[in-house]
C-alpha cells in the first residue's frame, strides 16, 4: 500500500528501538544467562534470513493481495509501498515472542531481539538499495546489484534482500556481473 514518508519509515525507526529495549531488557534481567541469550539472538538473526526469503518469494510473489502490492513496488521501486507502520514489526515481535514466553522468557526475549535486528537490516539494506548509490566493491552495492537483477532482468530468483545465502541453498540464485 502507499504511504507517506513518516508511515513508511514508522517501522525503519520503531523495529530497532524495540530490538535495543529488549536487548537491554535481557543485559539487565538475564545478565547470567547472557551467553545463552546471545546464541539464540545469533540464531534469530539467521531465522530471519530465512523468513525473508520465504516472505518474499511466496508471499510477495504468489498470494494476492500481497502479490499486487509488490508488483506495485517492482512498478515504482523509489515510492513508498509497504504494509501499514509498526504492522511488519508487530507481526516480527508476536510470531518470535508469544510461543517461547511460557517456556522460557531468555529464549523468548532473544529470539524476538534477533528477528528484530534482522527485519530492521532487511528494511534499511532495501531501501537502501533503491535510493543510495554505494560505493562499488562493498557489500552493500554487491546486494544492491543482486537486488537490481531481480527487480529489473528476472524475478524468478534472487528473493534474498540481506543474503545470497537462501537463494544458493533453494537454487534460486541468479548470477550477475558482481556476484556475492
Amino acid at each position: 500500500m502507499r504511504q507517506g514518508a513518516i508511515s513508511y519509515f514508522a517501522d525503519i525507526v520503531f523495529c530497532p528501538l524495540l530490538a535495543l529495549a529488549l536487548s537491554l531488557f535481557a543485559f539487565d534481567r538475564y545478565s547470567e544467562q547472557i551467553i545463552e541469550w546471545l546464541l539464540i539472538l545469533v540464531f534469530g538473526v539467521a531465522l530471519w534470513t530465512l523468513v525473508e526469503y520465504f516472505m518474499h518469494r511466496v508471499v510477495y510473489h504468489h498470494v494476492d493481495p500481497f502479490k499486487n502490492y509488490h508488483e506495485a513496488h517492482h512498478a515504482n521501486p523509489q515510492a513508498y509501498i509497504g504494509a501499514p507502520p509498526l504492522v511488519g514489526t508487530s507481526i516480527v515481535f508476536f510470531i518470535s515472542f508469544a510461543p517461547l514466553l511460557p517456556v522460557s522468557p531468555v529464549a523468548a526475549n532473544g529470539l524476538s531481539s534477533g528477528m528484530l535486528a534482522g527485519y530492521s537490516a532487511y528494511m534499511l539494506v532495501h531501501y537502501a538499495c533503491h535510493s543510495r548509490q554505494p560505493t562499488p566493491a562493498t557489500y552493500l552495492y554487491r546486494l544492491r546489484v543482486r537486488h537490481a537483477v531481480h527487480h529489473y532482468h528476472d524475478d524468478s530468483g534472487n528473493f534474498g534482500v540481506t543474503t545470497a545465502f537462501w537463494d544458493r541453498v533453494f537454487g534460486t540464485n541468479i548470477r550477475s556481473a558482481v556476484d556475492l
